[in-house]
């Protein structure tokens, strides 16, 4: 063999020999740092209360719809308004996120969700109060959990603002639901009042209902 491709032969000898000595981990470095910079921090059933609002549409008005028209269940409307501790004094702009169950109990997903919405299924939407605090909630009435241990509920959290920190109130439930009882309203800790509606079943079918939210804090 000539000088020349004895020199050719140990220069590729010694490139291969440099790339092959890198570790597993060294090669990969770069994408392990793509992935943890990409990692979807709402991604859990205790993440921050902050996740609520975080696939919230640009544009949305005081009407949530949360099951669509091919949702099994019976249909439901809750309407109402949100009010300051004075019981009067409208809350204008408040936005509110709310999420329940299927017509079988569960949080089921339709394969798209993105952070918290992966825990809360897809019966969820948001809504922000109109000029008089009033807000309404078009969907199906949610079902107990199999286990049967909670009353059926509507989970909502609310932000007085844009820009304040939000907060859960207490669940949506159903007066004609043995499980809301003593017991039960005894149990509640948290702001906007009991949150027990009583569904009526108007001359269309629909179930309608309504909650007014006083927030005392």
């Amino acid at each position: 063999m000539s000088t020349a491709a004895n020199v050719s032969a140990f220069i590729l000898t010694l490139v291969l020999v440099i790339s092959c000595g890198k570790s597993p981990s060294q090669r990969y470095d770069t994408d392990d740092k793509v992935s943890a910079s990409e990692k979807d921090t709402c991604d859990g059933p205790d993440a921050d209360i902050n996740c609520c609002f975080q696939n919230m549409p640009l544009q949305i008005t005081n009407i949530m719809n949360i099951a669509d028209a091919n949702e099994p269940g019976e249909r439901m409307v809750i309407s109402g308004q949100v009010v300051k501790s004075d019981g009067v004094t409208p809350y204008p702009g408040l936005l509110i996120y709310a999420y329940h169950t299927d017509e079988k109990g569960y949080y089921s997903k339709k394969g798209n969700e993105t952070g918290f919405q992966k825990w809360h299924g897809h019966l969820h939407g948001w809504c922000r109060t109109d000029g008089n605090g009033r807000y309404e909630i078009h969907s199906v009435k949610p079902v107990k959990y199999p286990s049967n241990n909670a009353p059926a509920h509507i989970h909502a959290a609310m932000k007085k603002t844009e820009n304040s920190p939000p907060f859960y109130i207490n669940d949506f439930v159903f007066k004609d639901d043995p499980l809301v009882n003593e017991s039960y309203t005894s149990s509640l800790n948290l702001d906007g009042g009991l949150g027990v509606v009583e569904l009526v079943k108007s001359a269309d079918g629909i179930l309608t209902g309504e909650r007014k939210i006083v927030l005392e804090k």
